[in-house]
């Protein structure tokens, strides 16, 4: 038998060792491209991780979803957020591994991925931009609410508001209009008094009035209307009512809160802290407008709902008029309410021929012996000012003890009777009784829910971010907190290491060290 040599054999060897290396390379191709993948879920975990430690207390009372970032100082730490970051890349990371060495032989890690650093690149605040991405977190919230299925009420309110906005145009024009007559107003009448005396014999007496001294019958009856006419005339009365103190005449003997705001220490009047990253804002429309008012007054309380606090006591009433105690805050609510009735009840008197007539007739016994039909119609203007006034006075006091006033009224709803409006002063108390009845129309909180929407977005963005900070502070161990180290948002980078494993072979076979991998992960979050 002849012997062949094996030169197939040896063909095969030097192919497999081709094959094997060209494997080994695949497979780590492969292997690679899953630890990139393991790499980018691992940070993106870490990520997710970071953002799953929110500051609970801003979420169950405000519905804000943001995570404190201020380690206790007054900037933004970056690196407090890189070790978070850190510190849960690494739980993740090597979640195999940690599974193989308490199952030995059993799981085997076929990534071996390591990260070498982590970088927190840009980040958003809640306070950003004038306040907006906390507005988009906030609307967001209501829309996600049962209070979005009282969308149509709020557009009501927010149409009634614009109502009263055109009805104080008229009633601001009118006020400007007849304060310029009633300047002369005294002196005309008094001209008025000397023409109608004539040659009548007349002194004055010690106050300056004239003091009609002529015998006749004629004399006699102009002294009566006169007489009889300063009786009726309310308008002294009204005002001196409209110089006294408009809390005390509102609020009866109710008591005023004393709390008070250290305006320096106010996000609003400070230099906040600025973040990096823009996100986008969707919402700003007309409809956002009205949920995130209806936000505020869901989120603020009022005077209305008796409760205590050592920041202030009516913050919803800070909202609309920016001062800094409860008192200053009350007093301007007041004056609005007292500015938006006046405003609604002259065009109610404007508009009703009964009340016309009443003033007319009032104008008449007045300044109706005067003869002057221009004097008759300056003071039928002032009566409607003082009239709309007295009830607009009645109406507040009706609101700040708990009762209800409709935005438009009637006859029927009508509470102060012209010839009661010079006793005014005393008929106040009235109101508390009208109060106690309930009545029909809108309550105190409806009017402030107007008030807001009449109150600028921009405004109350900030002066809410003051309350939300201030309330935070007064809880137990946040003293130090800022809502301008709130972060809602980032972007971050991480470099991984990937170890050589199958490409060993290659080189191993090639007689060159194997090659280790290197990649980076870019990743963002926002709430």
């Amino acid at each position: 038998m002849r012997r062949q040599r094996a030169v197939i054999t040896v063909f095969f060897s030097l192919l497999s060792v081709v094959f094997l290396g060209i494997s080994g390379a695949v497979v780590e191709a492969v292997r690679v491209a899953g630890a990139r993948a393991a790499c980018a879920n691992a940070s993106t975990l870490g990520l997710w991780s970071v953002f799953s430690e929110y500051d609970n207390d801003l979420l169950e009372e405000y519905g804000l979803f943001a995570v404190d970032a201020g380690a206790g100082g007054d900037q933004v730490s970056k690196e407090y957020l890189q070790t978070k970051l850190s510190g849960y890349v690494k739980e993740n990371e090597n979640v195999t591994a940690d599974i193989s060495g308490k199952l030995p032989g059993l799981v085997m890690d076929p990534w071996n991925i390591s990260a070498s650093q982590h970088q927190v690149e840009k980040y958003a605040l809640l306070t950003d931009r004038g306040g907006n991405y906390y507005y988009q977190q906030a609307v967001e919230y209501m829309r996600q609410t049962a209070w979005a299925n009282a969308l149509g009420k709020l557009e009501a309110m927010y149409s009634s508001s614009q109502d009263i906005r055109q009805a104080e145009s008229e009633f601001e024009a009118e006020q400007k209009s007849s304060g310029e007559s009633m300047k002369t107003f005294d002196r005309e009448v008094d001209s008025a008094r000397q023409e109608l005396t004539g040659e009548m014999e007349s002194s004055t007496d010690d106050s300056g009035g004239i003091v009609i001294i002529a015998e006749g019958e004629e004399a006699e009856k102009l002294k009566k209307a006169q007489e009889e006419g300063e009786k009726k005339n309310p308008l002294e009365k009204i005002s001196e009512l409209q110089k006294q103190e408009l809390l005390e005449l509102v609020l009866g003997e109710g008591r005023v809160s004393d709390r008070k705001l250290d305006s320096r220490s106010l996000l609003s009047k400070r230099k906040a802290n600025r973040g990096t990253l823009v996100l986008d804002t969707p919402r700003g429309s007309g409809t956002d407008n009205l949920l995130f008012c209806e936000y505020l007054l869901d989120h603020f309380r009022n005077c209305s709902d008796r409760f205590d606090s050592d920041i202030l006591r009516y913050q919803a009433e800070y909202l609309i008029a920016g001062k800094y105690s409860d008192e200053a805050n009350l007093k301007k609510i007041a004056r609005n309410l007292l500015f938006l009735r006046e405003g609604m009840n002259y065009g109610f008197l404007v508009s009703n021929p009964t009340c016309n007539a009443q003033i007319s007739a009032l104008a008449l016994t007045v300044v109706g012996w005067t003869g002057k039909p221009l004097l008759v119609e300056a003071f039928k203007q002032a009566v409607l000012l003082a009239w709309a006034y007295g009830e607009s006075l009645f109406d507040v006091r009706i609101l700040f003890h708990g009762g209800r006033v409709p935005l438009s009224k009637s006859i029927e709803t009508w509470n102060v009777p012209l010839d009661r409006l010079i006793d005014l002063a005393s008929d106040l108390k009235r109101a508390d009784y009208v109060a106690a009845g309930g009545g029909s129309g809108l309550n105190y909180e409806d009017f402030l829910r107007i008030l807001l929407n009449m109150t600028g977005i921009s405004r109350l963005k900030k002066r809410s971010l003051d309350l939300i900070e201030l309330n935070e502070r007064a809880l137990e161990g946040k003293a130090s907190f800022r809502a301008d180290n709130c972060v809602i948002g980032m972007t971050i980078c991480s470099d991984w290491s990937i170890p050589a494993a199958f490409g060993r072979i290659p080189a191993a076979l090639l007689g060159t060290e194997a090659v280790s991998f290197q990649t980076q992960v870019k990743g963002g979050f926002a709430y």
